[in-house]
């Protein structure tokens, strides 16, 4: 599934539907997201992967902080490359939605009409 969309609603609404399309075919592929200037985000069995910078960590850190049922993955993020890291995503497709959207906004710095690509 590939879904375009500036609008909030629209952009929350297509990755609902990608994670859950991805949750009912037990797909080991992830859904990626993807949005101008910014790096692509994975979601794969409830788990996020983004890749940050240093200041984009401590933006990661604060967006985590007010979605209190993600967490950092552990061990997996520390085993993992620098600037990577494993987020535990165990929420309603809803809420998933929601939180990778702030991603790209409070995180990545997209603006609030920001074009977001969804593929899974």
């Amino acid at each position: 599934m590939t879904a375009d969309g500036s609008d909030p609603a629209e952009r929350r609404t297509a990755v609902a539907k990608a994670i859950v399309a991805h949750r009912r075919a037990g797909s080991e592929s992830p859904v990626r997201l993807t949005a101008p200037n910014a790096p692509t985000v994975s979601y794969r069995d409830r788990e996020v992967v983004v890749h940050v910078d240093d200041v984009e960590r401590d933006r990661l850190d604060a967006v985590l902080s007010e979605f209190s049922v993600f967490k950092l993955a552990q061990p997996a993020t520390r085993k993992a490359p620098d600037g990577e890291v494993h987020v535990s995503a165990i929420a309603d497709p809803k809420h998933a939605a929601d939180f990778l959207d702030r991603l790209f906004l409070d995180v990545f710095g997209q603006p609030e009409n920001y074009d977001l690509r969804v593929e899974g």
